[in-house]
């Protein structure tokens, strides 16, 4: 396992330094922003609050709870997003009552479903990016409101996931479909392989 992670954090050190990594990195951002779906994104998500994990509690010697909000506060935009465009890819999906609209209509609502869904993937890459892009410096900052009250962006972050939350769960009956059909769409948009 040791000869499994000294090649990766080596890189995880020398990586600012390589111009052809930043490059790549934006190039495959935008296109993976088109192609994937947000499961895809909560890989990323996750794999950045592992980050957060190892730098609060390695790096900074917090405890488990100073770690946990530390990772809470690092991606809480991020999770954000997620939980906004699932919301979108279930309420406009084209099985739930839009397919009854006319083919200009439809096709209206197909497009604002895309970039409703493309805002959210982009704009957690694009932190991704950063974080990657400057990981030596981003493992020595402490988030700068870490152990102090939340903020007013924080409270309207946690109030828009509640409502996200809230209203994945009454989909079904919100939209008068069958819950087999919610799952469904969730399922084909949370699961990462599905393209």
């Amino acid at each position: 396992m040791q000869t499994l992670i000294a090649p990766l954090r080596h890189f995880a050190h020398e990586h600012d330094d390589i111009a052809a990594f930043h490059a790549a990195f934006l190039v495959l951002a935008f296109l993976s922003a088109g192609l994937f779906n947000l499961g895809a994104f909560g890989l990323v998500i996750i794999a950045h609050m592992s980050l957060d994990v190892v730098k609060y509690r390695e790096r900074h010697g917090c405890t488990w709870a100073e770690t946990t909000e530390g990772a809470l506060r690092e991606s809480l935009v991020d999770v954000t997003l997620l939980l906004v465009g699932l919301v979108f890819s279930v309420y406009l999906h084209h099985s739930v009552g839009v397919s009854s609209l006319a083919g200009l209509m439809h096709a209206e609502v197909a497009m604002i479903r895309s970039v409703a869904l493309l805002v959210p993937k982009i704009k957690i890459l694009h932190h991704f990016l950063k974080i990657v892009s400057h990981l030596h410096h981003y493992l020595e900052q402490i988030h700068p409101r870490h152990r102090a009250k939340w903020s007013g962006l924080d409270h309207l972050c946690f109030y828009f996931c509640g409502v996200s939350i809230l209203l994945l769960v009454f989909a079904a009956p919100l939209m008068n479909v069958h819950s087999e059909v919610v799952l469904s769409i969730l399922q084909h948009e949370l699961v990462p392989w599905h393209l």
